[in-house]
């Protein structure tokens, strides 16, 4: 099957569907499907890609109107472009703004492609406003096959569908190669972990206002290590510096997959605090390296993280606390949860996360009366 996924931000922009598109595509290419990538992102530099990886189709760049990565892209012209391609199949990645993607996904009302359409954020905060756009698109009535990347991204795109059915893609994984050997005993100053854009959506700074509250309580007790980059780096930085906490709580800024594997290997808890994570790829990647892992309830993380079974899940910022300072007090909680998390991998994995979108596929077909292609080598 030849497969497109369109979506407005792509590499070498940094960021979770970014890097999910690349591995989703990448993976159904080895596994026997034709896949591309369509996009507005521009590129870093002109390359070509290399011949095992996924082409990409940078369009909109000439004379497009638009900023950042986003530009305007005509429904016609890509249509025209699909059609070129002998795409037999598109997957739309949305998030809270894709005009790109939401192109793509209008094009199957109008005798396009079976397409899918992937949500990647949580919609709650901004239901009423997608809700008045789907309608003026009647987007409830467009044959395709709606998803999201969990149970909680789902609930809200299907309010602000007015009840349209969603399923669930998750991002994929290998857990396998996350996994880290058996671990001596908790160490004596245990290590609290975090991986995530330094951006307010993703809630940095209540984190380490958390982190700091902790130091109080529990001082010499813990470390901790925040990985990641954005606009709210140099504030967090002055305010650990200010509160004398440098010692305590590292900032590292952006680190690749290698490098966060290697601190996982030295962190004892791994810490999700934003309420509204739509899926939690980072704490997915802790937990199968057999991590505990302490997140929000009602994140997408809760489709992973069972209550005092993979970690725990906590209502607010002063339960988050709390729990992280029970943990010290009671180190045997975390090693015990550890334990299970190195023996028992993980439900999400690329295997089942593949052998769902090729059944959306065909239920994406099924709605324009048509049947999906097999894969090349099926």
């Amino acid at each position: 099957m030849r497969i497109a996924h369109v979506t407005d931000v792509y590499l070498p922009r940094l960021g979770g569907v970014e890097l999910q598109v690349h591995d989703l595509a990448s993976r159904q290419l080895r596994g026997g499907h034709e896949t591309l990538v369509l996009t507005t992102t521009a590129p870093a530099w002109p390359a070509a890609p290399a011949p095992d990886e996924v082409p990409v189709l940078r369009i909109g760049r000439d004379g497009g109107i638009g900023a950042g990565p986003y530009r305007a892209v005509g429904a016609r012209a890509l249509g025209e472009l699909l059609q070129a391609h002998g795409v037999d199949a598109v997957h739309a990645h949305v998030s809270a703004f894709s005009p790109l993607a939401w192109t793509a996904a209008r094009l199957a009302s109008a005798g396009g492609p079976p397409t899918v359409v992937s949500v990647h954020s949580m919609w709650h905060d901004i239901a009423p406003l997608v809700r008045r756009f789907a309608r003026w698109q009647d987007a409830a009535a467009w044959p395709v096959q709606w998803a999201a990347v969990s149970s909680a991204a789902a609930s809200a795109v299907r309010d602000a569908l007015d009840g349209t059915p969603v399923a669930v893609l998750p991002n994929g994984i290998d857990p396998a190669a996350w996994l880290l050997p058996d671990r001596p005993p908790t160490a004596a100053v245990p290590t609290l972990i975090s991986v995530m854009r330094m951006v307010r959506r993703k809630r940095p700074r209540a984190l380490l206002r958390t982190l700091l509250a902790l130091r109080e309580s529990h001082p010499g007790r813990f470390r901790a290590v925040l990985v990641g980059d954005g606009p709210l780096l140099p504030g967090l930085r002055r305010e650990i510096a200010s509160a004398g906490a440098a010692g305590d709580i590292q900032l590292t800024g952006a680190l690749d997959r290698t490098a966060i594997r290697a601190l996982l290997a030295s962190a004892d808890v791994y810490v999700a605090p934003a309420p509204r994570e739509s899926f939690g790829i980072a704490a997915l990647e802790a937990r199968s390296a057999g991590l505990p892992v302490v997140a929000r309830a009602g994140s997408g993380v809760a489709d992973f993280i069972g209550h005092g079974v993979e970690g725990w899940l906590v209502h607010s910022d002063e339960e988050l606390r709390a729990t992280l300072g029970e943990l010290l007090d009671e180190p045997g909680r975390a090693a015990e949860v550890a334990r299970h998390n190195r023996a028992v991998a993980p439900c999400v994995r690329w295997e089942t996360v593949l052998e769902a979108a090729d059944a959306l596929y065909a239920r994406a077909a099924a709605f324009l009366g048509r049947r999906a292609p097999a894969q090349e080598n099926a």
